[in-house]
């Protein structure tokens, strides 16, 4: 193609082609357009701007309405309730719009009826000539009246048509008037379906706000005779604004100039009837779980996701609390519905001129794309909110429905977010809250968003808005000029309006488009002749240059101008953009140290800049190096007094060194002249001190500040002063480190600082204040926090010595009176233990040897004294146990010091544990029974109280007798290991403490039970006597388990000792006596006595006893049964032991059991096959035994046989069973019945049972195919294998139906071999004749028989089946069954041979699923058309070539009309059966073979007409027709709106899932929810109505689906405008096709392919997936159901892009 010359082709065909005209279809044309135009309220849009466009001030808007059928209006002449009536019931059925501008022109009536004839008036905004045809979205032949002209539009077929007229003068009219009779209100159309009345306050929302920028002055809307609402407009005469001196009124393209700027007051009224605001209750629909911002954003997808991942965090959370959702709470209006209601809005408006000049060939390119020139002056004005309060409403008005004028004026103030306007609000927002309208902005044709693509309109666009930023800067500047006037009030009244025009001017990303925010703000920033613009700071309004942008408010430097920290963090985002323009600097160290060295800061400033200072260092932005910078230019003005009212001095922070801890120094104590005082630094932690440099004052620096100087006088003269430091010292005195305490007492101990009794003393001079022995002692004061240790390092005494204690109590006067001696014995007790803990070791053993307190007993003498530990402490208790105590005058307490020290001399409070039991013993040596009750009372009253349990030990290990028994009375005593507590253990003859006692057995440490060693001794030494004495002993034991499971030795040895007594009867009379003897004849009394014992591990419990009569039993209680379990008895033997006792005994078994209890123990036998053969020996001895049963069938009666009926065939009648017990090698195992029913009189066969089967074959039993020989002859193999192909055809076929049921069953494992299996390894073969000999080996018997069906095994695993001619299908049943399931039975043969026997249709009126096989019969059959068809195609051409026949002219195929075109299945038009013009190239017979019969069904085959030789063979037309009716499939393609969804009436998830994996009726139940952009393209996104996901959350998938179906709309050359993507994740439609809307479920790309997206094997199967899905739905443009046709097409399609698809797909996968 490289080499042909295209230019000379063109002009070729120019010159010599023929001429035709393109037609347009002009219905479908205004479809395509309405298409655009889906938006809300479009007509009314449209009506209303060309009203504006024609100069008109007014608008009336009337909807005439049609009654309900089924309420009858209100029997009242009330206005508002027959108005409230109309708007619940009513239908509209016409609408009419008029105005009073000028009327149509001539040029108006022509492009009125003209597609894409735009005005050509540069100052209008009609650019495409198309929006009056928005009308026909509800109108088919709207009517239009203006001046006097009237013009009619109706339509032929597809095309528009008008009709003009003039009216008379009487009839004529200034207005302007378009009469809209809407299509679904006449009842006679087929879509009839009258609209419901509008909402009203959403349409009386549109219509205030339409009011905004157009040149109206009032809207009117007309309910019938009803005027519901009213909307006017006033405006102030406009008032020039200066340009700022500082900004550039050029634009960055150089297209456009500021020529003036001028400001005006607006005015919006609004009248309503009350009744409107309670009618209609909004419905709540699927969509409005989207979130506003998402509707809001228009047809772009990419910004809303954008600006977040664009934006600082700082930002984003600005934005989110700025925009987060406000819940309205819902406004109740009362039942007063009559009358009117009032609301005013003010506006300000600020308009721009704007000169243009462009260059020629940019107009050009302007004027081709809108059809007129760009104008030479436009305007841009600018819509902005006032600042209010968040309480204060926007509007003013009256009436009872007043509140409704919130919601009626909501979108003409920016208080969300700006909106671009053309005339009227598009879906584009700004960026800021400003409205801006533009009216030379070139929109999209639907005039929803702004062309920013193509090249010379973006540019156009681009500067408008650039124009609108500038505009943005210049109303800023205007309101910061007003904020500046009112200057004279507080910075901080300014911050909350200052914060409001921040935010008002601080860029969101715009959406759709974000382009058309960037270029706003870029131009708002822009326009600066330099890098500043005024702010609010600190200083009042000045440059933001001269502003520093601090982290926080910083108090102490005044006279730097900043940014308020509540007006920054208001307005971060605003702040933000000034930093990274440049328009404003951080504070610098610099700023911070040329603000502290301009004056000297007061007490305050000094607190607020330590702190920031201590903040600064911990948050890492200041050094320890820059902080001491910043002291050395700092001063300070200090007050010295608390209260700051004294002159004060200079405080130097360079000279400062250390600052007060206060929990150890006063602040208000002296301090040095470097320690900073405390007021400054207590709002500071002392980390940041310590960062700082400074240290913390210590007690040592302090002190040695106090003992120098002028200070030290007052120290030592001043008793309260020392008693402040001491406290301050000794508070701190724990926390001092051991060096800092001896500098602390070398201070202080030379000093007289420590205020006595006696004065100011030394320390060492002083004694404390707990020596009290003497007057004249000076004692120290008591001071706070006053501490011994503290004290006592001073070197303050705490004691007097012994000896002079010991002198003056010896100096008595001679004429002292003795009973006025002044020290005694008690007096020393209680010197002594005031000061116990200053006493000397020495002393207080001196003390302890030394004899000097009375005693009281019954062996005390008069007069006589003890040592501290001759005595116990004084109780009457002790005196009753014959104990000596001491004599004190007062009550002795163990708490108190005097009982302190007399403990620590000796004296001992109660008697021991040890002296209790001699007591005890003593006792009962000496029979004195109340002396041993006395003392036990005593033990065990005070066994806790004076701590006995310590001793328990102890006492438990004694070997005297102290403890009485049960067994013996008193005084007979045993110890402590001779008695037990459990008295159930007295059965095995141990004694058991008394009974009182018993509960207390604790106390003397006794064991509850005996050793279990002991016990198992004597239980085994000692066996029961008695059944009676057996359930006693045993009860017992079984209470001792938890011991004997801790020693298995001992129950081991239980295990195997007989203790078990066996109880028989036993015959008391003489004659008779003995025990029971069955060969002896016994009569008389009799009882039950002890035969024999038995050890555990052979007695069996229960009473079921199954094997009762073989086995003993014996029965106890549940404790005695629970210890013979637990030694080795057992309810029943295990199967080892069973099998044991059956290979002994097996006739014993059977004939106690009978022969069905018997199979019922070898199917328990069975089931622990592979336990009993791990024993070998075991295993070897158990074959050998005769332990298995069989049986043998035995024709004719027989008495001692059991009489059964066979169930193998029904006629071999009935026969008698015979069993006998066998070895293995007796027996046979029947596992073919047609052997077994010829040879049953020669063997013993096994149980029929599979799991008996197995077990005998581990006896050594055989099966009957290896017992019987078959000797196999098969003739000949004929010639014609045909009936063999045949027959295998059918048993591939027919044996999937017979597996059906037990395919189903996947709990039956029967299935020896499926159909698939018989494919690869099943040959059949027709021979001449079979015959088989059968011999039993072993047994001489054989017999011969003929067969019509023989299954052959060969080496390599396959099979043959040999059959004759006339081959009997039962015998082919009998051999395949053995192959296809493991045990097969008679039932099994005979349903295989019906289902081989019986035709399909047969079958399925049987109910057997046959569809898959006749859908396959079928598939094969227009397979086998299709080589039937391309053979003769193949066949006609070769025969052409070889023969050179002289060259016939090969014509193309004519252009034909779709009436005479060729049909094909599901072309357009074709009738219904298709048929078929032209015959085959080769004529054949009709009747001949299976394809003509077909065609012939089908009409592909006329018998009886030849065709022409010079027509091309019918094959070449069929594939040409196919691909005429691709394309058109792929023509029919087509995009949908929103009005066709939402047409769809709802159906239930359920009823969904019965259409299928492709139904159009998924259509009914999903929702639009957002558009996104691809490759400058608009794609529709919808929601199943149960979806909650937001855009965010399908971002992800959908950037990996969104391409692959794009990518395959390239491949097919598909409209994309018809690609649609919906998410419904709770229906099974993976797609559908909507009248040539194609729809593709993201919810099942997101289940079967986004996981394994990112491999190659998965994307390469999701790929083909969704290729085979688009070939589907594309298909059904042709053929609307799921049938052969369907499928011919949708592979017709799939071979038609297959190339182009395999082309594509490097780039689809990725690079994977």
């Amino acid at each position: 193609m490289g080499s042909i010359d295209f230019a000379r082709l063109r002009n070729q065909t120019m010159n010599d082609g023929k001429d035709s005209e393109v037609t347009v279809n002009t219905r479908a044309l205004i479809d395509k357009v309405l298409a655009r135009y889906s938006s809300e309220h479009t007509t009314l849009r449209e009506l209303i701007q060309n009203a504006s466009d024609a100069g008109a001030s007014t608008v009336i808007i009337k909807y005439d309405t049609d009654p309900s059928t089924t309420i009858p209006a209100p029997q009242t002449s009330d206005k508002s309730i027959l108005l409230k009536h109309i708007i619940q019931h009513h239908t509209l059925r016409r609408l009419t719009v008029s105005n009073n501008g000028q009327p149509f022109t001539g040029a108006d009536w022509s492009r009125l009826k003209s597609i894409a004839d735009g005005n050509p008036d540069e100052t209008k905004i009609g650019a495409f000539g198309v929006g009056f045809y928005s009308v026909f979205s509800d109108c088919d032949e709207p009517f239009v009246v203006s001046g006097d002209t009237t013009m009619a539009f109706y339509w032929k077929g597809n095309t528009l048509s008008t009709k003009v007229a003039v009216l008379s003068s009487e009839h004529a009219s200034s207005d302007t008037a378009f009469f809209l009779e809407y299509r679904q209100a006449n009842p006679s159309s087929a879509s009839y379906n009258p609209p419901p009345i509008p909402n009203v306050p959403s349409l009386c929302q549109f219509l205030s706000t339409s009011l905004t920028f157009v040149g109206l002055q009032s809207i009117e809307l007309h309910l019938d005779d009803h005027r519901v609402a009213t909307f006017g407009k006033k405006m102030s005469p406009p008032t020039p604004i200066r340009i700022p001196a500082g900004l550039k009124a050029e634009t960055d393209g150089g297209l456009m100039r500021v020529a003036q700027i001028t400001r005006q007051s607006s005015q919006i009224d609004a009248i309503w009837s009350n009744v409107i605001a309670t009618a209609q209750v909004p419905t709540k629909r699927v969509a409005e779980i989207v979130p506003e911002e998402v509707k809001n954003a228009g047809t772009s997808l990419k910004s809303f996701f954008s600006r977040f991942a664009a934006t600082s965090s700082t930002q984003i959370n600005a934005k989110v609390s700025r925009q987060a959702p406000v819940i309205e709470k819902p406004i109740s209006y009362g039942d007063d519905i009559s009358g009117e209601s009032k609301g005013t809005i003010f506006l300000q408006i600020c308009t721009v001129d704007v000169d243009t000049k462009v260059e020629r060939g940019f107009a050009i390119e302007i004027e081709r794309a809108t059809k007129k020139p760009p104008p030479k002056k436009t305007k841009v004005a600018l819509l902005t909110s006032p600042f209010h309060e968040s309480s204060a409403s926007l509007s003013i008005g009256s009436g009872s429905t007043f509140q409704l004028s919130a919601k009626i004026f909501s979108d003409i103030l920016p208080t969300k977010a700006g909106r671009i306007f053309i005339g009227f609000p598009t879906a584009q927002t700004t960026g800021f809250l400003a409205h801006v309208s533009a009216p030379s902005l070139i929109p999209t044709v639907e005039r929803e968003n702004i062309d920013m693509n193509a090249r010379y309109i973006s540019t156009w666009n681009a500067e408008l808005l650039r124009v609108a930023g500038l505009a943005c800067r210049i109303s800023y500047t205007s309101d910061i000029a007003e904020l500046r006037a009112r200057l004279e009030t507080t910075i901080s009244a300014l911050i909350p309006t200052a914060i409001y025009i921040f935010q008002q001017y601080t860029s969101n990303p715009s959406a759709p488009s974000s382009l058309v925010g960037e270029r706003i703000e870029e131009a708002f920033w822009n326009c600066s002749k330099e890098r500043s613009i005024d702010i609010l700071s600190s200083k009042g309004i000045i440059p933001s240059k001269l502003v520093r942008m601090p982290a926080e408010t910083l108090s102490f430097l005044g006279e730097v101008p900043m940014v308020p920290q509540e007006l920054a963090n208001g307005a971060v985002s605003f702040m933000v953009n000034l930093h990274n323009r440049g328009f404003i600097s951080d504070m610098t160290m610099e700023d911070i140290k040329k603000g502290l060295e301009s004056r000297a800061l007061n007490e305050t400033e000094l607190t607020e800049f330590l702190r920031w200072c201590g903040n600064k260092l911990t948050s890492e932005e200041l050094n320890q190096k820059g902080v001491r910078t910043l002291f050395s230019s700092t001063v300070a003005a200090i007050s010295e007094e608390p209260d700051g009212d004294s002159q004060g001095t200079i405080l130097q922070l360079a000279d400062i060194s250390s600052y007060i801890n206060v929990s150890r120094i006063n602040p208000a104590m002296p301090v040095p002249s470097t320690t900073i005082p405390f007021k400054f630094t207590r709002p500071i932690p002392p980390k940041e001190l310590q960062m700082f440099g400074w240290q913390e004052l210590s007690i040592v620096t302090w002190l040695r500040f106090l003992t120098n100087g002028p200070q030290l006088e007052t120290f030592i003269s001043s008793e309260k002063f020392a008693m402040q430091v001491l406290g301050l010292v000794a508070k701190s005195w724990d926390q001092i480190d051991p060096s800092s305490k001896e500098s602390v007492c070398i201070l202080l101990s030379p000093h007289t600082i420590l205020p006595t009794k006696m004065g100011m003393r030394r320390p060492e001079e002083s004694y404390f204040p707990t020596v009290k022995l003497f007057d004249d002692l000076p004692v120290v004061k008591q001071f706070p926090s006053s501490k011994e240790k503290f004290l006592q390092a001073l070197g303050v005494r705490k004691t007097i010595e012994l000896s002079v204690v010991f002198d003056r109590m010896n100096s008595r006067g001679v004429d002292q009176e003795a009973s006025k001696i002044p020290w005694s014995h008690v007096e020393l007790i209680r010197y002594f233990a005031s000061v116990i803990e200053e006493i000397p070791r020495d002393d207080i053993e001196r003390l302890r040897q030394t004899p000097f307190l009375p005693g009281e007993g019954s062996s005390v003498k008069p007069g006589q004294v003890f040592k501290a530990s001759d005595l116990y402490a004084p109780s009457d208790s002790i005196i009753g146990l014959g104990l000596n105590q001491v004599k004190l005058p007062f009550e002795f307490r163990p708490t108190t010091r005097e009982g302190k020290l007399l403990l620590t001399l000796g004296l001992k409070e109660y008697p021991s544990a040890l002296r209790i039991v001699g007591i005890l013993q003593t006792a009962g040596q000496k029979n004195n029974r109340r002396l041993y009750d006395l003392c036990l009372e005593y033990y065990l009253q005070n066994y806790f109280k004076n701590g006995y349990e310590k001793d328990k030990e102890k006492l438990c290990s004694l070997t005297v007798p102290y403890l009485p028994t049960d067994q013996v009375d008193f005084p007979t005593l045993v110890a402590p290991f001779q008695c037990f507590v459990n008295e159930n253990a007295s059965c095995l003859g141990y004694a058991i403490l008394r009974a009182d006692i018993r509960p207390h057995a604790d106390k003397f440490g006794l064991q509850k039970d005996p050793p279990i060693k002991e016990c198992v001794d004597r239980l085994i030494k000692q066996p029961p006597t008695s059944k009676s004495d057996a359930e006693i002993k045993f009860t017992y034991m079984s209470s001792r388990a938890g011991d004997l499971d801790q020693n298995r030795t001992l129950a081991n040895d239980l295990s195997a000792a007989k203790i078990v007594p066996n109880l028989k009867k036993y015959y008391l009379q003489p004659s008779y006596a003995g025990f029971e003897d069955p060969r002896r004849r016994q009569t008389g009394p009799s009882e039950l006595r002890i035969h024999h014992y038995d050890p555990p591990d052979s007695v069996f419990l229960g009473r079921d006893q199954e094997y009762r009569g073989i086995l003993d039993y014996v029965q106890y209680g549940p404790e005695a049964t629970s210890f013979l379990l637990k030694v080795g008895a057992k309810h029943e033997p295990s199967s080892y032991e069973l099998a044991g006792m059956l290979a002994q005994n097996p006739s014993r078994f059977l004939k106690t059991m009978g022969h069905e209890k018997y199979l019922d123990l070898l199917r328990k036998l069975a089931e622990q096959g592979n336990s009993l053969w791990m024993d070998k020996n075991f295993a070897s001895s158990l074959s050998k035994s005769r332990i298995l049963l069989g049986y043998k069938d035995i024709k004719g009666e027989n008495e001692k046989a059991e009489l059964i009926e066979d169930d193998i065939f029904e006629d071999e009648g009935v026969t008698q069973r015979e069993w006998s017990l066998n070895t293995g090698e007796e027996v046979v195992i029947v596992d073919d019945i047609y052997y077994f029913s010829k040879f049953r009189d020669y063997v013993i066969a096994t149980p029929q049972e599979e799991v008996l089967e197995k077990f005998y074959e581990r006896f050594g039993a055989k099966k009957m195919t290896d017992l019987v020989k078959t000797d196999r002859r098969v003739g000949n193999s004929v010639r014609d294998q045909e009936p063999a192909k045949k027959l295998r055809k059918e048993i591939l076929e027919r044996t999937r139906l017979f597996l059906h049921e037990y395919e189903r069953d996947t709990s039956a494992n029967v299935i020896r071999h499926d159909t698939k299996w018989l494919s690869g390894h099943l040959s059949v073969q027709l021979v001449s004749d079979v015959s088989v000999r059968f011999s039993l080996q072993r047994h001489g018997v054989a017999f011969s028989q003929q067969k019509s069906a023989l299954l052959h095994k060969l080496r390599q695993g396959d099979y043959i089946l040999y059959i004759v001619p006339n081959y009997d299908k039962y015998d082919v049943s009998r051999e395949l069954v053995t192959l296809l399931i493991k045990r097969p039975k008679q039932n099994d043969v005979i349903a295989l041979e019906r289902i081989l026997t019986e035709s399909l249709r047969r079958l399925q009126e049987k109910g057997i699923n046959v569809e898959r096989i006749l859908r396959k019969r079928e598939y094969e059959a227009r397979i086998a058309q299709q080589s039937q068809l391309e053979r003769e195609f193949e066949e006609n051409s070769q025969r052409a070539e070889e023969k050179k026949q002289a060259v016939t002219t090969r014509q193309e195929p004519r252009a034909t009309s779709p009436d005479q075109a060729v049909k094909m299945p599901g072309a357009f038009g074709s009738p219904e059966p298709p048929e078929y013009t032209g015959s085959l190239s080769r004529q054949r017979s009709v009747n001949k073979g299976l394809f003509n019969k077909f065609a012939k069904s089908l009409g592909l085959v006329e018998p009886n007409r030849n065709s022409s030789a010079t027509d091309p063979p019918q094959i070449t037309k069929d594939i040409q027709a196919t691909n005429t009716n691709i394309q058109n499939a792929i023509k029919e393609c087509r995009p949908t709106n929103l009005q066709a969804i939402k047409s769809k009436h709802h159906v239930d998830a359920t009823e969904l899932d019965k259409g299928g994996y492709c139904s159009d009726v998924q259509a009914e139940n999903i929702v639009k929810a957002f558009t996104i952009p691809y490759q400058g393209l608009n794609i529709d996104v919808y929601f199943g109505k149960f979806q909650t996901e937001t855009p965010n959350d399908v971002h992800e998938p959908l950037q990996a689906f969104l391409p692959v179906i794009m990518q395959l709309t390239n491949i097919f050359e598909v409209n994309p405008a018809a690609v649609n993507i919906f998410l419904d994740s709770r229906s099974n439609t993976v797609a559908f096709n909507l009248s040539g809307a194609l729809f593709f479920n993201l919810a099942w790309f997101i289940e079967l392919h986004l996981e394994g997206w990112k491999t190659k094997a998965g994307r390469l199967r999701g790929l083909d997936s969704w290729y085979l899905t688009y070939c589907h739905e594309l298909a059904h443009n042709l053929v609307n159901d799921h049938n052969a046709r369907h499928e011919w097409y949708q592979q017709s399609i799939s071979v038609e892009f297959a190339q182009k698809f395999r082309a594509k797909l490097p780039d689809l996968m990725g690079g994977l």
